[in-house]
């Protein structure tokens, strides 16, 4: 069974990862080894365009849900990255340092952006959207995009 659900739209494909929780914000959360990834989602990267430069919180930073946790910005725009869990920041991604464009070529591998120790995973899981609810808020916000052009 795949673990991805995918929506094409013109010459777009939207990719959204399964066993992944999505703010609606379009970043995206996943717990692994007790530290909670951050990335941005598929569609995010796809309608931004090509990361040019990452500005990410400092190490040991607390956060909280729905906060600004750092700036993309892209050839088009610029985006803030809203943190998707309460905690303190562990680690940030090196790799985007030097290659900023890892979140357009793999946002949900290579591309994720910080490492948050939660406050409180279980709380902050109940206001996230798993992949099948978020799904269909990616495919209308898809569709509200495109018509724009």
């Amino acid at each position: 069974m795949s673990q991805d659900m995918q929506f094409s739209y013109d010459k777009f494909t939207f990719t959204v990862k399964k066993g992944y929780f999505y703010h609606p914000n379009e970043c995206w959360a996943k717990e692994e080894n007790g530290l909670i990834v951050v990335g941005l989602s598929d569609f995010l990267q796809i309608t931004a365009g090509d990361v040019a430069f990452l500005e990410s919180p400092e190490l040991g930073a607390e956060v909280k849900r729905g906060d600004s946790v750092g700036v993309i910005e892209t050839i088009k725009t610029t985006v803030t990255l809203i943190s998707p869990v309460s905690g303190t920041v562990k680690e940030v991604n090196e790799a985007l340092e030097g290659d900023p464009q890892l979140i357009n070529t793999d946002p949900y591998g290579e591309g994720w952006v910080l490492k948050i120790v939660p406050a409180d995973w279980e709380a902050d899981k109940k206001e996230l959207m798993d992949a099948e609810a978020y799904f269909p808020i990616m495919e209308e916000k898809v569709k509200a995009q495109m018509e724009k052009k």
